[in-house]
């Protein structure tokens, strides 16, 4: 997998974020380079290229992290009409994880996407870190849905994207909708794995 340069669009955000607590979409954006991994001086790692928005309001994150998705295959849909394609409301978010996995299809021209679910934790790990792996040497990310994501507590859930790996899949390049930074982090896939609802995600 090759390394690139990340080129995201950050929405100035002074909002409140997190899936229960709908906020109003942001006016002002601003764009910001992040270097490759090998310019920060770290090896052995490979992330695509994608661009980053925030998420616009308190229950897009599925949105934005479909769009960042989407962009790692060349894709530019805006957060609203993703939404509206999903069929987010404030009260609900996603209704269906399958919304998200027919939202990939489409914008790909494909039938790529699946909603994969396990059994149990010791499954889920392991099938995690092949999806992740086997998915971003092809140039695609996989899509997290979480009630735990570093450090962070999310009682009605929350999506994020996996969009790079190191250390054999052992570490994953999460890219958060709600940190408005855009700034990538990696995390341990055990960790991550540990927080994400029902066991099931999309890749």
């Amino acid at each position: 997998m090759k390394l690139g340069k990340i080129v995201g669009t950050v929405l100035a955000a002074s909002i409140a974020l997190g899936l229960s607590t709908p906020v109003a979409a942001l006016a002002a954006s601003n764009e910001t380079v992040i270097p490759a991994a090998a310019e920060l001086g770290i090896q052995g790692e490979g992330v695509l290229p994608h661009q980053f928005q925030v998420q616009q309001t308190g229950y897009w994150c599925s949105a934005a992290a479909a769009r960042i998705a989407l962009t790692a295959r060349g894709k530019y849909p805006s957060q609203q009409e993703l939404a509206n394609y999903m069929k987010l409301t404030p009260s609900t978010g996603l209704p269906n994880i399958k919304n998200l996995e027919n939202a990939l299809d489409k914008w790909t021209g494909s039938t790529y996407y699946q909603v994969k679910q396990w059994s149990n934790d010791a499954q889920l790990l392991q099938k995690l870190k092949y999806d992740v792996v086997y998915n971003a040497d092809r140039g695609h990310a996989v899509v997290i849905n979480v009630i735990r994501l570093n450090g962070r507590n999310y009682s009605g859930g929350h999506y994020a994207t996996i969009v790079g790996y190191r250390a054999g899949g052992n570490q994953f390049a999460v890219s958060d909708p709600a940190y408005s930074g855009g700034a990538l982090h990696w995390l341990d896939a055990g960790n991550v794995a540990g927080g994400i609802k029902l066991r099931r995600y999309v890749a």
